[in-house]
């Protein structure tokens, strides 16, 4: 059986619950007496092996977690194999170890290596409903992609959000309206979705989403300034499509991301020169004046805020 473990991989949600069962279970069964935990972070050689070497007090097995992998000699680190005690287990735990270093490659040799990847498609919605049944709630497949599409594919941010929906549901199933309830979509979520509504054309549909974001109790001072990148994000299409670019992956050469040009370029398409020109003047006049006072807009009196949002994702999205 081997004594010293990698954990790795960018799936941090599975990296971190991995590390949290090998603690909570050592520590239960052979006592926390039996279990440290220390940072690579300045770890000498000589104060590794002295961990490593030590003997468990009254109980079968030792564990030494460390965070990270410590800078020392590949020789260094090739010797754990000879010093460790037999009854000593160590867990190194690094996302992204970088294997141009001499100590990772000598604890690549010497490891059982478990590698944590990131879930997606059909694997990252079995999870979810797993997740949920392992809580007593029911999770149906169409819900799981719609929270996805809501939250993400970050395990981390899932698990906070699916914890909610559970506690809230107790042994009921989850239905769409509870997602839209509890989730508050991240700042660059919204975003996106914007993007996409407006790049359609869809007025109505971004104007309601809006205002579900809203009530949700999103900041409507947020909500302008993603408005505001937007608005810059079509700039740089277009001029990158009035250069002469026309495809995405050449507007994405301009230092546009891949998936804003895709988005975008469909609707730049449609714009002339004058229409881009109110645009930005609409969006550069109303920030001058929420900024100078020109806009009653505070957290206790937001409603020309909310006006503007309006009449500003109508402009857009009527184009």
């Amino acid at each position: 059986m081997s004594q010293i473990f990698l954990f790795t991989g960018q799936n941090a949600y599975l990296l971190q619950e991995e590390k949290r069962r090998w603690v909570s279970g050592f520590s239960q069964k052979h006592g926390e007496e039996n279990l440290v935990q220390i940072p690579a972070k300045g770890l000498k050689y000589s104060d590794l092996l002295e961990q490593v070497s030590v003997a468990p007090f009254i109980a079968e097995s030792r564990l030494v977690v460390i965070d990270g992998i410590p800078k020392l000699e590949k020789e260094e680190v090739a010797t754990l194999s000879d010093v460790i005690h037999p009854q000593v287990i160590v867990v190194f735990v690094e996302p992204k170890p970088d294997k141009r270093l001499s100590a990772t490659k000598a604890l690549l040799e010497i490891a059982e290596t478990k590698t944590f990847n990131v879930l997606k498609g059909e694997a990252l919605v079995r999870w979810i409903m797993e997740y949920a049944s392992s809580q007593g709630t029911t999770f149906a497949k169409p819900q799981a992609l719609y929270l996805i599409d809501r939250v993400g594919e970050d395990q981390m941010l899932l698990s906070t959000e699916l914890l909610k929906l559970c506690l809230y549901k107790g042994e009921s199933e989850v239905t769409r309206q509870d997602i839209d309830t509890l989730i508050m979509l991240s700042e660059e979520r919204t975003s996106w979705m914007l993007m996409d509504l407006i790049a359609a054309g869809n007025t109505k549909g971004a104007l309601q989403f809006l205002n579900r974001i809203l009530q949700s109790g999103q900041s409507a001072h947020a909500l302008w300034n993603q408005l505001l990148w937007i608005v810059a994000q079509i700039s740089l299409v277009s001029a990158a499509y009035a250069d002469g670019k026309q495809t995405p992956p050449a507007i994405a050469k301009e230092g546009v991301p891949f998936p804003t040009a895709k988005t975008l370029l469909p609707f730049v398409r449609s714009l002339d020169q004058k229409t881009l020109s109110s645009i930005v003047e609409h969006f550069a006049d109303a920030d001058t004046k929420l900024k100078t006072g020109g806009f009653k807009a505070t957290e206790q009196a937001p409603e020309e805020l909310f006006s503007l949002l309006d009449s500003s994702i109508a402009k857009l999205a009527t184009i």
